[in-house]
């Protein structure tokens, strides 16, 4: 049944779920809290490893240190996009007064994930934020001990992909002031 979606006949039959659906449903509990919508698709999300969340707290607490008052971080929350409510590790939002109470953001500044064991799924959600024109994706690969830097949406995918090493820098594109040295994060 997991593979169902591979196939073409299932998939062109197929009625995905808007986000207004989706929300819906989250809020009768009648789906799993730990979801997210990938392109209509409710997709279960992996449990988060020491490592992991570990990672993305320090991650997450340097960037807060060095960036501007008008940016402000969201740790594993929805952002909303046309088809989409990924869940990124980090996004790098505009303040506002009110959080986002009322509504999901559907801009990001920078997206981050972080992979031990979700590498490709983590790839291929690149194509949901680029459609969403979110100027810059980072993925963790805490595998292999490298960042992956995706730039440049245009046409729902990324122009510019680079692998960054551990021993090097990298400054966002929202405030470029901020170096990153990637051995800090990535040993």
């Amino acid at each position: 049944m997991n593979l169902i979606l591979e196939k073409k006949s299932f998939r062109e039959r197929s009625i995905p779920i808007t986000v207004e659906m989706y929300n819906l449903l989250g809020e009768q509990n009648l789906i799993p809290e730990k979801t997210e919508l990938i392109e209509g698709v409710i997709i279960e999300k992996m449990p988060k490893s020491p490592k992991h969340a570990s990672f993305v707290e320090k991650l997450s607490e340097f960037l807060k240190s060095k960036m501007i008052k008008k940016f402000f971080i969201r740790q594993e929350n929805p952002i909303s996009t046309k088809h989409s409510e990924p869940e990124p590790d980090i996004s790098v939002l505009d303040f506002r007064e009110d959080y986002y109470e009322s509504e999901h953001p559907k801009f990001a500044h920078l997206v981050i994930e972080v992979s031990i064991s979700t590498l490709e799924f983590d790839r291929d959600k690149a194509d949901v934020y680029a459609s969403a024109e979110i100027p810059e994706y980072w993925l963790f690969d805490l595998v292999n001990q490298n960042l992956e830097v995706y730039r440049s949406p245009k046409n729902g995918e990324y122009k510019s992909r680079t692998i960054l090493k551990n021993t090097e820098k990298i400054s966002p594109l929202f405030q470029p002031n901020i170096e990153i040295e990637l051995k800090n994060f990535l040993n």
